[in-house]
């Protein structure tokens, strides 16, 4: 009987051998808007209906609306201080992203750009990052653009500006004429310790 159960009896501590366990332990931060505080503050830039360019949502707390106005064909529209964002926290942030949903409509003549704060001294006083550069290629099309090692730093309670251009090509093949061009627009961020 012994005999019998040799075989079995190595061929499972053959199998124990080839499965081992190598346990690695791992932490991460989550920093979501929502929960955090991070906030977006209107800029002097005025919607055509001389309303701020931001606002609050009316239909849901904690949200933001943008209106641009109506443009046609040809129109190259800038914002040169649409919003701010502002790092209410204790510690810094860096804006890793900056993107869209994917129902979002006519995001691809909008360019993004936030200005950086390149000394980490509270003040945004470096270049404006290109963050968000739509579907045409437009200067600096190669340039800097939003990931975890290329990324927009906000002190403690400092604000990072918020510049935005629209540019409709002349040659444009069509445009939604009836209705408006929408979405949602996300930011993401990351805690710096």
């Amino acid at each position: 009987m012994a005999l019998l159960m040799l075989p079995f009896l190595l061929t499972y501590l053959f199998q124990a051998t080839q499965y081992a366990r190598a346990p690695v332990k791992y932490n991460y931060y989550v920093v979501y808007a929502k929960n955090a505080d991070i906030a977006l503050i209107p800029g002097t830039d005025r919607s055509p209906d001389n309303t701020p360019l931001l606002k609050n949502s009316t239909i849901q707390q904690g949200l933001y609306n943008m209106s641009f106005g109506r443009w046609g064909p040809g129109y190259r529209i800038n914002y040169t201080d649409a919003f701010h964002v502002r790092n209410d926290e204790a510690f810094g942030i860096n804006l890793i992203t900056l993107n869209f949903s994917g129902d979002s409509t006519g995001n691809q003549y909008l360019v993004f750009y936030v200005r950086n704060d390149t000394d980490q001294d509270g003040v945004a006083d470096g270049d404006w990052i290109a963050t968000y550069l739509g579907a045409e290629t437009r200067p600096p099309y190669d340039g800097p653009q939003l990931n975890a090692t290329n990324y927009i730093y906000i002190d403690p309670a400092a604000e990072a500006p918020v510049k935005i251009e629209i540019m409709i090509k002349e040659t444009i093949g069509t445009l939604n004429e009836t209705t408006p061009y929408s979405g949602t627009l996300y930011l993401w961020f990351t805690s710096t310790y």
